[in-house]
């Protein structure tokens, strides 16, 4: 399979529906390559992934198959490059990364979720090697990831086969005050930590 060939939705929708009752199956599939390597757009394929499924299927095989592929490239790269990158900070910077705030670390990976500003791979890669731990990292991508996955979801099942104005306008805009609202609050809880002697 050419994954250059999942450029479209139609292409996406034409492909899975060839594997039949194993379509479900398929499609989380790429969603966890979709997330451990980028080589096709999440949001034409969370898109499909609502007008095959559903928007309450599909948002479950968006959202657990993207945290399952950001779960496998955490750990290649933990395993991997983990130690290189810990003796690498601690020579060069004398930063020693079992010291790592797990509370920031936590709702920086929020934030960074959120806020698609940071490509995923890069999100993966620095948790990893950066002495976050897998919990921490795998709790706070759970939470980062679900408004994604419910825009692209909704807003794809609503632009391509509903196409109901109304609801489109309304997805966006609960969409646009999630994301603001879970910005405002991770950036809260980052700057304004609780003093700890």
């Amino acid at each position: 399979m050419d994954f250059a060939e999942l450029s479209s939705i139609d292409a996406v929708i034409a492909y899975v529906r060839t594997f039949g009752v194993m379509a479900p199956m398929v499609a989380f599939g790429l969603f966890v390559v979709q997330a451990a390597l980028p080589v096709f757009p999440y949001i034409i394929l969370a898109a499909a992934g609502g007008l095959l499924f559903g928007f309450k299927m599909g948002f479950l095989l968006s959202w657990s198959g993207a945290l399952a592929g950001a779960t496998i490239a955490y750990w290649v790269f933990r395993l991997l490059g983990a130690e290189w990158a810990e003796r690498k900070l601690k020579i060069r910077f004398g930063y020693d990364i079992n010291r790592t705030n797990g509370y920031l670390a936590f709702w920086g990976i929020v934030v960074a979720r959120i806020v698609p500003v940071i490509p995923t791979p890069f999100i993966n890669a620095i948790a990893a090697v950066g002495g976050v731990s897998f919990w921490n990292f795998f709790f706070s991508s759970a939470i980062g990831k679900i408004p994604s996955a419910v825009l692209y979801t909704g807003l794809g099942l609503a632009l391509f086969k509903a196409q109901d104005i109304k609801l489109t306008l309304l997805i966006i805009a609960a969409i646009i005050v999630l994301l603001v609202a879970g910005r405002y609050l991770a950036k809260e809880r980052i700057f304004k930590l609780p003093s700890r002697h």
